[in-house]
C-alpha cells in the first residue's frame, strides 16, 4: 500500500473557485489520515488553466485573503507534498508491464491520474468541478474490461473507503519495515500466511513501494478481510510447467522440501508477482519479486 494519492488532471479547469476550497479540505483530511503526498503529472503551477481562460496568476487575483493563503500553502507543500510525475523515471523499469496497459475514460485513451490510481492501488483526487467528479468511484476501461478506481472530490466520499484507511493506519501502527519484517513475520502474520525461507533475501531487495503493496495484500488475506480470489491471480501455462529452468525459478522451500509454486497474484501495481501455495489451511508465500521468465530463451 503506497502512502500517496494521485491527482486527476481531467478535473481541470474549474467551473468556479469554490471547488478549490473543497479540494483543500480533501487534502487536509488525507494528510490527517497519513497520506501526506499527492502525485501529479506536472507541477500544479504548470497547468495552463485553473479556471477557463485564466492562468494561475489571474486565478490568484480572483481569490479572497483566506483563499489566497490556502493556495499559497498548497503550492508550497504546506498541506500535501506535491510530487511529479505520476511515475518517476527510476520506477519506469519496474512498472513496465503496468505501463503497457491501455486505459480509457469515456472512450478516450488516458494515462493520467485515474489510470495511475489503478497502477498504484490508491485514491484519485479531483476538484469537484462537475457532476461527473462528484463520485466515490470512477469507471475506466482497462484492456477492454471495465474496472473501478477509488476516487474522491469531497471528504464525504471517504466514508466508502473506511476499510482502506483503517488498513493503512493499522500497517503504520505495526511499523512493518523491510528491516524488521523477517524477525517479526509471525507477529505480523499470525493466522494463515507462512513465508518460505527464500523470502528473507527477496524482501531486502524490494523497492519500498512494492514492499508496502505486498504487505497490504498479504495482511488482508491473513486477517480474512479478503480472499486470494479477490485479487487478479492465475496459474502457469504448460510452456512454463514443462520447462526445467522455469520450474526451478518457481521452486521454493516448505519444511525443507522443494516444491513447485505455479499460482501467483498479479495485483501488484508494477507487474511484480506474489507466488503462493495453499496447503493444509495455510498459504505459503515463496516469491515476491519481478515477473519471472515465461518464454524459452531464443537459440
Amino acid at each position: 500500500m503506497v502512502d500517496f494519492t494521485v491527482f486527476n488532471e481531467l478535473s481541470l479547469p474549474l467551473e468556479n473557485r469554490s471547488a478549490f476550497n473543497n479540494f483543500f479540505k480533501v487534502l487536509k483530511n488525507l494528510n490527517d489520515k497519513g497520506f501526506k503526498t499527492i502525485r501529479m503529472d506536472r507541477e500544479f503551477k504548470e497547468y495552463p488553466e485553473i479556471l477557463p481562460q485564466i492562468s494561475l496568476q489571474q486565478f490568484f487575483g480572483t481569490l479572497d485573503k483566506d483563499e489566497k493563503t490556502k493556495l499559497r500553502t498548497f503550492i508550497n507543500n504546506g498541506v500535501s507534498i506535491i510530487e511529479s510525475p505520476l511515475i518517476k523515471d527510476e520506477e519506469i523499469e519496474d512498472n513496465e508491464e503496468a505501463i503497457e496497459n491501455e486505459y480509457f475514460y469515456m472512450g478516450q485513451l488516458t494515462f493520467g491520474g485515474l489510470a495511475c490510481a489503478d497502477i498504484w492501488n490508491t485514491i484519485a483526487i479531483s476538484f469537484n468541478s462537475s457532476d461527473i467528479w462528484n463520485n466515490d468511484k470512477i469507471i475506466l476501461e482497462k484492456n477492454k474490461k471495465d474496472i473501478t478506481v477509488r476516487h474522491s472530490s469531497k471528504i464525504e466520499h471517504f466514508y466508502t473507503y473506511k476499510d482502506f484507511f483503517h488498513e493503512f493506519e493499522e500497517n503504520n501502527k505495526l511499523g512493518i519495515t523491510q528491516d524488521n519484517f523477517w524477525n517479526k513475520r509471525k507477529e505480523f502474520f499470525p493466522n494463515k500466511i507462512v513465508f518460505c525461507r527464500e523470502i528473507e533475501k527477496q524482501i531486502k531487495k524490494l523497492d519500498k513501494t512494492i514492499f508496502d503493496q505486498s504487505i497490504g495484500i498479504l495482511r488482508d488475506i491473513d486477517s480474512n478481510k479478503k480472499l486470494i480470489t479477490d485479487y487478479n491471480y492465475s496459474g502457469e501455462k504448460e510452456t512454463v510447467k514443462t520447462n526445467p529452468k522455469m520450474i526451478k525459478e518457481r521452486t521454493f522451500t516448505i519444511d525443507n522440501n522443494k516444491i513447485f509454486f505455479e499460482n501467483h497474484i498479479k495485483s501488484l501495481a508494477n507487474g511484480y508477482r506474489i507466488y503462493f501455495l495453499e496447503q493444509e489451511n495455510k498459504i505459503y508465500i515463496g516469491y515476491i519479486g519481478k515477473h519471472l521468465s515465461n518464454k524459452s530463451d531464443k537459440k
